[in-house]
């Protein structure tokens, strides 16, 4: 891990947006505030601060202007990590990567003095750490991470139970083999989140190469299924899994949600700098 985070320590994670809420910071706000980042004038009103005045407009129009700026906020990343049994399969595993995805995101956010918010999803949303900042805290929640093991079923709607989301942005790293993304991303679009979803599939999933009998086993619900995995049943299983895909992309996309899809065979430092290389 500690070569993977020195190898993304230059990348940062910003917001494509301007945030609505938060703590005074680096990124600009939807209010009006102290920075220096000027955004124009306007007349000045009773109880207006008189140190705000523009005494060169003043003596070009007599009349009084108050300059404003763009107020900077701190952003607020939450972390989303599908920790259901599906993602416990392939080589490379789906669960160490994205892991991997969701602790780098992690220590980008820390390290940049921002708010973290870290959740793991399966039958249930747990939240991990909440509110946290300062680079600190990065280790003990890499403790608590490593020490979790897939389990569970990935229920999406458990994430509508959050009493709030602080505005920023959403990252949702997982396999979405599970019910109610819709419904979730609609909640976090109105609730004024930047969403990005890290779509992870193994190489064996988008492109099995199996011998003709197999007996398939699902890890979730542990229904089982014999095969006969011939050219024709790959080629049929191949078309769905790209309508899969993109089904999932097209639920993003016309939310104004990002989608990343992330092969388990990528490298993870070039996936890292694709992906925040559009922040």
């Amino acid at each position: 891990m500690d070569a993977f985070l020195k190898e993304i320590e230059g990348l940062k994670i910003l917001p494509r947006k301007r945030l609505l809420k938060g703590g005074k910071g680096n990124y600009k706000g939807q209010g009006f505030g102290n920075s220096l980042d000027f955004y124009g004038h306007r007349e000045y009103l009773k109880g207006d601060d008189i140190r705000k005045i523009d005494w060169k407009a003043y003596t070009r129009t007599e009349k009084f202007y108050i300059k404003e700026f763009t107020e900077e906020r701190q952003m607020h990343v939450n972390i989303i990590l599908d920790m259901s049994a599906s993602m416990d399969f392939g080589l490379p595993n789906k669960w160490e990567i994205a892991k991997k995805y969701a602790l780098g995101m992690s220590y980008l956010t820390l390290k940049q003095n921002d708010y973290l918010s870290f959740y793991t999803l399966n039958n249930e949303l747990r939240s991990i750490q909440k509110n946290i900042k300062g680079k600190e805290y990065f280790y003990e929640l890499l403790k608590i991470i490593s020490n979790n093991q897939p389990k569970g079923v990935t229920d999406f709607s458990s994430i509508s139970g959050v009493d709030h989301f602080m505005s920023g942005m959403t990252f949702i790293i997982s396999d979405c083999f599970g019910n109610g993304l819709e419904k979730v991303l609609n909640l976090l679009c109105v609730g004024g989140q930047e969403v990005v979803l890290i779509h992870v599939l193994s190489a064996d999933e988008l492109n099995p190469n199996h011998e003709e009998e197999l007996k398939l086993i699902d890890v979730e619900t542990g229904d089982i299924r014999r095969i006969h995995f011939n050219d024709r049943v790959k080629e049929i299983y191949i078309r769905k899994m790209k309508a899969f895909i993109e089904l999932c992309k097209n639920v993003c996309t016309s939310r104004e949600v990002r989608y990343v899809l992330a092969p388990t065979d990528k490298d993870a430092v070039e996936m890292m700098t694709n992906l925040l290389g559009g922040f």
